[in-house]
């Protein structure tokens, strides 16, 4: 397990670690709030499509990134067109539901708009200044709160089309100054910095030719400097925030394309999965899904690997390290728990469902703890932590009535934005062996049949869910009279 692990370099001076915090009050700024997927706040346990929802309201397009929120303001994206052309960041009342705007970014790279594809798949950050979103296309923009465009920036116009059939998925990182986006694939990769103030590239991390990933760059506090942490394409690799400057690299890992890191405090948690055409080697696969522990060596910033799982499994959902445990969900839906500080297996357990959404935890008021596994079906598990598989709710989103409705709006509208056959670039790799199969039966090998549960949020008493084409919000306070579905804007 980890064997192989080397460091490539390391450099620059820190000091003393400083721990990562959980989202407090009404703001969830990024992909898994700030990086941890932890909150303090007071969600339900329970709900059901009769009672809990305090409104759903549908989204136009359809897009795979999560939600973020920011006080009163709620932002989704999502995209439209038979070559995604139209890209959308969709502003909603956090409280009712109601859409007070939403902003068309034009793409200026082609994507195909294919359900196997990345679609609107990176999630926003936000900040007091407003909301920066990213589509595949390459278009990073930045948003105020109010909905007017302040710039944007055509990362991949600018750097070369990606080789990768997928897509472009992975969600935007932050700090106070810039914005991190990270694109790995067949050709030249990078890492790049953008200045919130203006757009401009502020740094470029050259990665040379990597094998395609879509998992996201987070950020990690140790010794005062701020960290970017990439877990992607075989390697784990930390940067400064303010340079750019690489400050090691961990390589000799397998599967960790899809996953992201999580940081909790002075430790990095990696999640690592099998994949068609990837890695196979199972156990190699397991140890790479691994704890890694901000370390100084020398007075330069470096780690230490803490342990590797001997048979945990990380799919789309990145691990949630939290009250001790860490948590790993597979491509079948088996449920991994470990010890956090030894890497121990102490359950394994089917869950139901994959979950393409990351795992949340959450600390409520009177101190009691709980976790929340939003499956990619629409049930949520809520556990409480321990040693032991102890489940405190199984809650359903939507009925079987609502699950057809979703699953024709989705067919309709794959039907209405579809490529025309003499438009649709030719397929390579894995993707070739699919390309004569009839839709049909790719949802059926892949569990792609709508709705599915990309993405959630937390915002104080209430949980936002989001599926391909529509935005729940669970409060927990609603009855069956009031449920509110919004209706799309004329």
């Amino acid at each position: 397990m980890l064997q192989n692990l080397t460091i490539a370099g390391c450099c620059l001076l820190a000091c003393s670690s400083l721990p990562t915090t959980a989202v407090h009050a009404d703001d969830w700024t990024g992909f898994r709030g700030g990086g941890s997927g932890t909150a303090t706040a007071n969600l339900p346990s329970h709900w059901s499509p009769e009672e809990g929802i305090g409104w759903q309201v549908e989204i136009p397009g359809y897009g795979q990134s999560s939600p973020v929120v920011w006080k009163d303001h709620v932002y989704v994206t999502s995209s439209e067109g038979p070559f995604q052309q139209d890209c959308q960041v969709h502003a909603f009342d956090l409280k009712s539901g109601e859409k007070r705007w939403g902003l068309q970014v034009d793409a200026t790279t082609k994507v195909e708009n294919y359900f196997r594809n990345s679609r609107a798949a990176p999630t926003c950050c936000v900040d007091e200044t407003g909301v920066y979103s990213f589509f595949p296309s390459g278009d990073v923009t930045g948003i105020t709160h109010e909905g007017k465009k302040r710039w944007t920036t055509p990362v991949i116009k600018r750097f070369g089309e990606v080789e990768n059939e997928r897509g472009v998925a992975s969600s935007l990182a932050q700090t106070g100054k810039h914005i991190f986006v990270l694109v790995d694939h067949h050709g030249p990769s990078y890492l790049v910095a953008i200045a919130k103030s203006d757009g401009a590239i502020a740094w470029k991390a050259d990665r040379g030719i990597r094998v395609p990933s879509w998992s996201s760059p987070v950020i990690a506090t140790h010794h005062g400097r701020q960290i970017v942490i990439t877990s992607s394409a075989d390697t784990v690799d930390a940067y400064d925030a303010d340079t750019g400057n690489e400050l090691w690299q961990i390589d000799g890992l397998q599967g960790n394309h899809i996953p992201s890191a999580s940081v909790i405090g002075d430790k990095v948690f990696i999640g690592s999965t099998t994949m068609y055409g990837g890695a196979t080697d199972e156990n190699a696969v397991a140890g790479s899904n691994c704890c890694i522990q901000l370390t100084t060596k020398r007075g330069k910033p470096s780690y230490e690997v803490r342990w590797g799982a001997e048979r945990a499994n990380s799919y789309y959902s990145t691990p949630l390290a939290f009250a001790g445990y860490v948590y790993f969900v597979n491509k079948v839906g088996v449920l991994y728990c470990v010890d956090q500080e030894t890497g121990k297996q102490l359950f394994a357990k089917r869950i139901g469902n994959p979950c393409w959404a990351s795992a949340i935890g959450v600390t409520l008021p009177d101190g009691q703890q709980r976790v929340y596994f939003v499956l990619k079906n629409g049930f949520t598990v809520v556990l409480r932590p321990g040693d032991q598989y102890d489940q405190v709710a199984r809650n359903q989103l939507y009925d079987a009535e609502a699950m057809m409705e979703a699953r024709e709006v989705a067919a309709k509208q794959r039907s209405e934005n579809a490529v025309p056959p003499d438009q649709a670039a030719p397929k390579s790799g894995p993707e070739r062996v699919f390309a004569g199969m009839p839709e049909s039966r790719l949802h059926q090998m892949f569990s792609y049949a709508d709705p599915m549960v990309y993405g959630v949020a937390v915002a104080g008493e209430r949980l936002l869910i989001r599926t391909g084409q529509r935005l729940f919000c669970v409060d927990g306070q609603t009855s069956p009279t009031q449920v509110r579905q919004i209706p799309p804007p004329k």
